[in-house]
């Protein structure tokens, strides 16, 4: 499966002079966690490429020296065109199954538009919010499974979403999804990289989670509902 990672780049630096690959180069918390994925599961790489304020769109192994240059919406919008470019190019003759765009508000706008570029078939995410909650994100994406400390610190049975709390067992979880399957709510089959499988049948995470809460599927994001059914004991897996 062929995947395309996009990040924005970190104010933190490794200080070391001269050229350095921009993998290396970039050491915030994000760096981190895709350089432990490469060297633990080194033969399955994502193709990497990072938004950089000063240099563009770049590929994981670009050369970078050490500089410091702010993103902002201005640097955005100047970057815009040649980015796109860039992408316009790497989509022509790359083909991907799945995409993540992982970075903060001012980075995505260089990349707006981008939807227009990718081919049908690429199943796209964007990763936003805190740095904690893109951590996880990037981490749920790279290994197709939240954290284990995410797990293990959750209060197994009781998560919160959105104001609404969910005190449950993996089995009262389970018939709830059975009793809103029969009797035809929603559409448990708009799932895309996550399904969850109640009986042989696999349905949306969002869509379990909006019968368990009644929220709307468009008050959350689709990594919090894998979250909160991971933490109700539920496996969340990839199609």
């Amino acid at each position: 499966m062929r995947r395309c990672l996009i990040l924005g780049c970190s104010a933190k630096k490794v200080g070391t002079e001269g050229l350095v690959p921009a993998i290396k180069r970039y050491d915030g918390p994000l760096f981190r966690v895709l350089r432990r994925y490469g060297d633990e599961r080194p033969s399955d790489p994502p193709d990497v490429y990072i938004l950089s304020a000063e240099f563009g769109l770049v590929s994981s192994n670009y050369p970078l020296p050490l500089y410091e240059r702010r993103m902002t919406r201005q640097r955005a919008q100047e970057l815009q065109p040649d980015v796109l470019a860039a992408l316009r190019h790497i989509f022509t003759i790359n083909r991907y199954e799945m995409l993540l765009i992982c970075m903060g508000a001012d980075y995505r706008r260089a990349l707006a538009g981008y939807e227009d570029l990718i081919s049908p078939e690429t199943r796209a995410e964007v990763c936003t919010g805190t740095m904690g909650k893109m951590q996880t994100g990037l981490y749920e994406w790279l290994y197709g499974s939240p954290p284990a400390s995410l797990v293990a610190t959750a209060r197994r049975g009781c998560v919160r979403i959105r104001g609404v709390e969910l005190a449950m067992t993996p089995e009262q979880v389970l018939n709830l999804a059975r009793l809103a399957l029969a009797e035809g709510r929603g559409d448990p089959s708009r799932y895309g990289s996550w399904c969850v499988m109640i009986d042989g049948q696999p349905v949306a995470p969002k869509w379990l989670v909006s019968q368990l809460t009644g929220l709307p599927v468009s008050a959350f994001h689709a990594a919090d509902a894998r979250r909160a059914l991971a933490q109700l004991g539920l496996q969340v897996m990839r199609t």
